[in-house]
């Protein structure tokens, strides 16, 4: 898990703090929030997956107006792309949230579940509730050097490292996989972070 998609989750306990915490997870009535990342636009999917299996999650949406050429529409969208949050105990609950359709991993740092505060659950749910707008930038993880898969455009499927981020709207991708190294400017909402 890059540092970069943690800066997401700035209310979590730090690794010592969760490892302490997990060993309490051997008490089956012991939950804790966590963050699953999903696969490119599949949250809402995955939020009614984990409904079905009965475990609490919370996906935050937002109402985002839509212009097509025809109509306008209000749409509701998920407040962190490619995020969910899950309330689970962790030894009895986490095989089943990994395992369903669209989860692609837990959120973790140095190799240990991120454990988040539900005051952060908190903050946002009132964010959510409460706020005229919120903005979220999806490109905070795209720093120089980050590896990066293209997920949506005509390179979709592409996978590269980003070379420079020159403004609010523009990630320089270096794409290696085509056979020649390519620069190409791209939309960061195009984007999606790419393990290793």
């Amino acid at each position: 898990m890059h540092q970069s998609n943690l800066e997401l989750l700035q209310d979590h306990l730090d690794v010592d703090q969760a490892r302490e915490r997990l060993q309490e997870h051997n008490d089956p009535e012991q939950k804790d929030w966590f963050a699953l990342y999903t696969k490119a636009r599949a949250e809402k999917k995955l939020s009614l997956a984990l409904d079905r299996l009965g475990i609490e999650n919370y996906l935050p949406l937002i109402s985002e107006k839509r212009q097509w050429s025809d109509r306008t529409k209000v749409i509701e969208t998920p407040l962190l792309k490619s995020y969910i949050f899950v309330r689970i105990n962790y030894i009895r609950e986490k095989v089943r949230a990994l395992q369903a359709a669209g989860t692609v991993h837990m959120v973790r740092a140095e190799g240990q579940a991120v454990v988040i505060l539900p005051q952060m659950i908190e903050n946002i749910r009132l964010l959510v509730n409460n706020a005229e707008s919120i903005r979220v930038d999806p490109y905070v993880g795209f720093i120089e050097g980050t590896p990066i898969r293209v997920r949506s455009g005509p390179l979709k499927g592409l996978t590269g490292l980003v070379n420079k981020v020159n403004s609010r709207n523009t990630v320089y991708v270096v794409l290696k996989s085509i056979g020649h190294v390519m620069t190409a400017t791209l939309d960061p909402m195009d984007l999606e972070l790419e393990d290793l």
